[in-house]
């Protein structure tokens, strides 16, 4: 019985029992199993205690690998470049050929006027663009520089037909022709807006009446219009 004690674990009684049944085989006696039998059961529970049948373990189940997409071939973005900026302003007829600076509106929305200088209004449009370029600059020569020029104080001279020339920095030149000059009050701004034809508008106070009685007067505009010459 002390090789009994000694057992253990889950299986020690069923090797204990397999034991028991050898030593009593020894004893002799009627009934009793035989050496031979006795032993294929001892080795049958020693080698169900030892071996145990292993446990199936569950094979994990793979998920199946996904077909890939194709990729879309990315497509290139287009950046429009900005339009060629205006590189000359010539009107022949008064001798006129100057380079314009563009210019905008000031925090109270009035035009931004070059002291020397053509403004070209860069909000307007450029030369082929199919809208409105529009100019301006004054006539009146400054007092502290009266040997300079105002660059439209003759602009009213203008007749009908006369060219005015824009030639862009890309060096292609649009000729167009003035089709009307008109009067209007300095709070008239409706000419310096997009048209859905292209146009040049020349604005400039009138020349020959800024001086009334003896002081400058900002009564009136002169505006110049012209028109791709055909």
């Amino acid at each position: 019985m002390r090789r009994t004690r000694l057992l253990h674990g889950a299986g020690g009684w069923m090797l204990g029992l397999a034991l028991a049944l050898t030593l009593s085989g020894c004893g002799g006696g009627g009934g009793s199993p035989s050496a031979e039998a006795t032993q294929r059961a001892t080795a049958a529970a020693v080698a169900s205690v030892f071996n145990p049948t292993a446990t199936p373990v569950p094979t994990p189940t793979v998920a199946p690998t996904a077909t890939p997409q194709p990729t879309a071939t990315p497509v290139p973005i287009v950046i429009p470049q900005p339009p060629a900026a205006i590189a000359r302003l010539q009107i022949p007829a008064l001798n006129l050929d100057v380079a314009p600076l563009p210019v905008g509106l000031d925090a109270q929305g009035v035009p931004v006027v070059p002291r020397h200088d053509v403004g070209w209004y860069a909000a307007s449009a450029l030369p082929g663009q199919g809208s409105n370029i529009v100019f301006w600059g004054h006539v009146l020569r400054w007092r502290d520089t009266p040997q300079i020029a105002a660059p439209f104080e003759r602009i009213h001279e203008l007749p009908r037909g006369a060219d005015v020339l824009i030639t862009t920095a890309d060096g292609r030149r649009h000729r167009y022709r003035v089709t009307q000059q008109i009067e209007v009050q300095p709070v008239t701004t409706s000419y310096l807006l997009p048209t859905p034809f292209e146009r040049v508008t020349l604005v400039s106070c009138i020349g020959d009446n800024v001086i009334v009685d003896g002081t400058l007067t900002k009564a009136l505009r002169l505006v110049t219009l012209a028109e791709p010459a055909r």
